[in-house]
């Protein structure tokens, strides 16, 4: 055969080979664009979902009540459904039709979690996209005679209600070892009023108490506040606080008088028990607050309980809600270890205790079982023919979920050239109202630079810290004066530590700096051991006198969600 019949044999057979690989080649080129394209669209939309919600909740004084936090969920989701528009409007879809490709939204609250989505509404015989009910973080418990749930928060607040020993109890409170409290040294203040119609008012707060060898006392709280005149001038100055039924009350300036912030405006208190707490809570014309030492009081009282009614109870006495169904599918296992016996190990406090891990785990199993089940739903009402799954989560998600404020938002179904588009995000917002962690505390030195409480430079330099806030005063606000006129401030305006802050440079482990024992890592057993000198030097420090106070006065000084339990 001449060469040239060999030459159009191998360009006829070759040809479409190589017209197919190329056409293959620019496929996979363009799927790997768009799937890069759409993960960025879905990561920006997530974002500015979690910052509108963040900033909402900054500028609402209300955000932790029911109504006015589902009004900034459905804000944040409002945005989250306008930036994925705007994001994809190129590409040929704008809101309404997104929605077909969303399956889910989750928002993690404090004690339970929203799910955004399409669901049969029965009111309305109808399917409708929305949030479905509130879903608490609860798990059920049964030995013996005892029958009971506990619903978990995003910290080591438990609600507990049920049979215990055969009484039906309702308890909330906050957990804590309670051997690290030293009970003979609670110092309490009491004092009574009669009101106008005669009726005489007792009340009793503890002022000083002393926890894992830290002496937990009154201290004064300052911030600076926008308030404006009758005029609506605006003025800017600082005022010591404190918090009473939920609102923070401010002394005034070089008067005898104290105000709520209403809209920005001073409004000055007359109801006779609010004016006897603050009057009562003012020395030397300077205003104290007593909430960290009555957080240690009551959840030493709360973890006593607990310690005692509850302390047999493993993870092997989970049962599903029916009360039948024995739970044997937790993330962590930790088989006939005490969840409720509160001990140096099991401190609640600590990520490490067993109270945590099962924490974690009850927290874990609600949002997976309800997030498939929502995400099934979602796939069978879809007109496409493609299969809704919830995707594996990876262990930092997790770990971002299940400790604080989150959105999750999932996108599937979408073709994108060879396959279809299956991915989520997953964004935590770690400056919020809604609850308080360990590494939620900013501590101020003498200087007035801001720290981290675990910032290695200033532990090793042994800096004077003299106050600590939560992050989210550190936050800037804004004060609406007129349409067009608004005004900004930072109730705590501190240069904050390149190394720890703006950095995030090598720091601390904050559970060492709440058990006191600081631990570095030694190469040669590849472990961390106990750092005696650093373990003293922090225990007779004022850094972890100022930041246990702290922790415990912001935890007591949000609104409290399960405060129609009982203690």
């Amino acid at each position: 055969m001449k060469l040239q019949h060999l030459t159009i044999i191998f360009v006829i057979i070759m040809l479409p080979i190589s017209m197919v690989i190329t056409s293959y080649i620019q496929t996979q080129i363009d799927t790997i664009s768009l799937q890069t394209k759409y993960t960025s669209r879905l990561q920006t939309a997530t974002h500015d979902a979690i910052k509108a919600f963040q900033l909402n909740t900054l500028n609402n004084k209300y955000s932790t009540v029911s109504d006015s936090k589902i009004r900034d969920i459905e804000a944040s989701i409002s945005t989250f459904y306008h930036s994925l528009g705007v994001e994809l409007g190129a590409s040929g879809y704008d809101q309404e039709s997104l929605r077909t490709f969303i399956p889910a939204l989750v928002y993690t609250m404090y004690d339970g979690y929203y799910i955004y989505g399409e669901y049969y509404n029965e009111t309305i015989g109808d399917y409708q996209y929305g949030l479905r009910p509130y879903i608490y973080y609860s798990c059920r418990y049964k030995k013996n005679n005892n029958d009971f749930v506990v619903n978990y928060t995003l910290d080591n607040t438990i609600t507990v209600y049920g049979e215990i020993n055969g009484q039906y109890v309702t308890k909330s409170g906050a957990l804590i070892n309670p051997n690290l409290v030293d009970e003979r040294s609670i110092q309490k203040i009491q004092y009574q009023y009669t009101d106008n119609n005669g009726n005489t008012h007792k009340h009793e707060y503890v002022v000083s108490i002393q926890y894992d060898d830290v002496k937990i006392e009154r201290e004064i709280l300052r911030e600076q506040l926008i308030t404006l005149n009758e005029d609506n001038q605006p003025s800017l100055d600082t005022y010591e606080y404190v918090n009473y039924s939920n609102r923070r009350v401010y002394k005034d300036i070089g008067t005898d008088q104290y105000f709520w912030n209403n809209k920005n405006k001073k409004q000055y208190i007359t109801d006779e028990e609010t004016l006897n707490f603050v009057k009562n809570m003012t020395i030397d014309n300077h205003l104290y607050s007593n909430s960290a030492a009555q957080y240690y009081a009551d959840a030493y009282e709360f973890s006593k309980w607990v310690n005692s009614a509850l302390q047999s109870i493993t993870q092997q006495d989970a049962y599903e809600a029916d009360g039948i169904t024995k739970i044997n599918d937790f993330a962590i296992t930790t088989e006939q270890e005490k969840i409720f016996y509160l001990t140096q190990e099991n401190n609640p406090l600590l990520s490490s205790s067993t109270f945590n891990q099962n924490r974690i785990s009850v927290i874990r199993k609600a949002i997976e079982s309800n997030l498939a089940t929502a995400i099934a739903n979602f796939g069978r009402m879809s007109t496409y023919e493609y299969e809704f799954v919830v995707p594996k989560f990876t262990e930092e998600d997790w770990d971002s979920l299940v400790n604080n404020i989150t959105v999750a938002s999932f996108m599937q179904g979408i073709p994108i050239g060879a396959k279809f588009f299956n991915q989520y995000c997953i964004i935590t917002n770690d400056k919020n109202k809604e609850v308080v962690n360990a590494d939620s505390i900013y501590v101020i030195e003498e200087d007035n630079t801001v720290h981290l409480p675990i910032c290695k430079d200033m532990i090793e330099q042994e800096h004077t810290i003299k106050e600590a806030y939560q992050n989210i005063d550190f936050e800037r606000q804004t004060v609406v004066i007129t349409e067009g006129d608004e005004r900004y401030f930072y109730p705590h305006a501190n240069a904050k530590c390149y190394n720890c802050i703006v950095s995030v440079a090598e720091s601390y482990d904050v559970d060492d700096l709440l058990a006191g024992s600081m631990k570095t890592y030694d190469a040669n057993t590849d472990t961390y051991i106990v750092d005696r000198e650093a373990t003293n030097s922090i225990r007779t420090s004022n850094l972890r006198k100022v930041y246990l106070t702290a922790l415990a006065r912001e935890k007591y000084d949000l609104y409290k969600t399960n405060s129609y339990f009982g203690n």
